[in-house]
């Protein structure tokens, strides 16, 4: 695994980490068809493409789903394996907006 990196920075990296497991540290949201990892800080945000869709690997995290409701909006570390769209859609996620998607098998507050 390599070592911890910004959502930005996996975005850019996506080419050479795709199906690979990361360590990214950013803020999560966990709203309905909205549920992701931003960047962080704020100030390095780009528009549509500092955010990744987020699923959880509930079974890996060894949680109910409702334990996650604690990191809402907290900064946060997560550990997952990160995806490239399908060709097909070009993106992933809800309406296929967000440029990656991150398999999350563990997850803490920064």
């Amino acid at each position: 695994m390599n070592a911890e990196i910004s959502v930005n920075q996996a975005i850019e990296q996506l080419e050479t980490l795709d199906g690979t497991v990361v360590e990214v540290y950013g803020a999560i949201s966990l709203e309905f068809e909205g549920r992701c990892i931003m960047h962080i800080p704020r100030g390095e945000v780009t528009p549509d493409q500092s955010s990744i869709w987020v699923d959880f690997d509930l079974n890996a995290i060894g949680q109910p789903e409702q334990w996650l409701k604690q990191f809402d909006g907290r900064h946060v570390r997560v550990t997952g394996i990160l995806t490239a769209p399908d060709p097909l859609f070009g993106g992933c996620g809800h309406f296929s907006l967000w440029p990656a998607a991150l398999l999350v098998t563990a997850i803490q507050k920064r």
